[in-house]
């Protein structure tokens, strides 16, 4: 295997993608011929701003190069504007008129700046004072109840009782416990009627009501034909009871006969007998 080691050549790689076309000159940049005439005219509109020194044109910063100002010429004591200083107020008028200055009238009183700040804290105290009156909403405000949870099950699912109205949210209403309205107009016709009878009869009527001897016996011998036709149907029944409904008729006889034996022995024992008004008690 040989080498060969080169080392002068004048080879150029940069230009082998290039085309006779790129090489070619471009053409000189155009320039208008009116260019001398358009600085003409923007210097002589803006001649009265514009500045020349040395040949420059400067726009509104001025001349690049002045000299500063002596520092031995500073401003000195009472070489600046006078300060009119007098106490006659007519003085200070007539000044005033001369040099456009602002005009000081006189001092005002103690007495009337107290009657001003005292005219200005009513104006603050009837204007609302929308800042003071929401911290205080705040200060007084109840904190937010956190919502009423139950978990369920080990895997964490919750319920919400009051929205599924399993927690009993009517005890916390304020109607609880009250008697409704209706009830209370209720009540007031009955109490109107009830004064209304009593105004009429001259004397408050009793509840109830005696009754008579026939009254009593008719009552009696009601009772005996009852218990004797529940006693023709209880003798009637199957001796064998196997049936529901059978148990169930035999067992509600007896009791309807044991209920008139009571009634009837109420009676007989008991000759005075006083009956209420289910309507008057309603």
């Amino acid at each position: 295997m040989s080498l060969i080691f080169i080392t002068n050549h004048d080879e150029n790689i940069y230009n082998i993608t290039k085309n006779q076309t790129d090489l070619q000159k471009k053409s000189p940049r155009y320039k208008s011929k009116f260019q001398k005439s358009k600085i003409q005219t923007v210097t002589t509109a803006v001649s009265p701003i514009c500045v020349k020194s040395n040949g420059k044109k400067h726009a509104t910063m001025g001349v690049p190069e002045e000299e500063p100002p002596d520092p031995h010429n500073y401003l000195k004591k009472r070489t600046g504007k006078p300060s009119y200083t007098m106490e006659k107020p007519e003085q200070v008028g007539r000044l005033c008129k001369k040099t456009n200055l602002p005009h000081k009238g006189p001092t005002p009183l103690i007495k009337d700046l107290i009657e001003e700040a005292k005219k200005h804290e009513k104006e603050v105290e009837s204007t609302k004072n929308f800042i003071k009156g929401n911290v205080e909403t705040v200060k007084n405000m109840k904190p937010k109840e956190p919502e009423h949870r139950v978990v369920i099950d080990k895997a964490g699912t919750t319920i919400y009782p009051e929205l599924q109205g399993l927690e009993p949210v009517y005890i916390k209403k304020t109607i609880f416990g009250r008697t409704p309205e209706y009830l209370v107009r209720f009540n007031k016709i009955k109490e109107k009627e009830y004064q209304m009878r009593k105004d009429a009869s001259g004397k408050q009527q009793p509840k109830c009501r005696y009754i008579t001897r026939d009254e009593r016996e008719q009552l009696l011998t009601g009772l005996k034909k009852n218990w004797e036709e529940l006693q023709k149907q209880y003798q009637g029944l199957p001796i064998l009871t196997d049936t529901i409904p059978k148990k169930v008729k035999k067992s509600k006889l007896e009791a309807d006969l044991k209920q008139l034996e009571k009634d009837i022995v109420l009676v007989e024992r008991h000759p005075y007998i006083y009956v209420y008004n289910d309507t008057e008690l309603s």
